[in-house]
């Protein structure tokens, strides 16, 4: 079974553990969908991260515009 991407709230609401000192930092990219693979890429040429590490395309409440959403972690302790 295909599982359907999840929406930008969706991905903005996800939590870990309280209890975990890991806490989630997102990094979010919007604009039209050409400059935003370009950046995608640029970053992972940077070495900064992983294609395959951000969210797949997700529509933007701007016309014309999408999404994707970068997740990292950092402990608060």
């Amino acid at each position: 079974m295909i599982s359907t991407p999840k929406s930008v709230p969706e991905l903005l609401r996800e939590t870990h553990s309280q209890e975990s000192p890991r806490k989630p930092i997102r990094l979010l990219l919007c604009g039209v969908p050409q400059g935003v693979e370009r950046i995608v890429h640029l970053l992972h040429v940077l070495g900064f991260a992983e294609v395959g590490e951000w969210s797949p395309v997700l529509p933007s409440p701007v016309s014309g515009e999408v999404i994707r959403i970068l997740t990292r972690y950092c402990t608060t302790e």
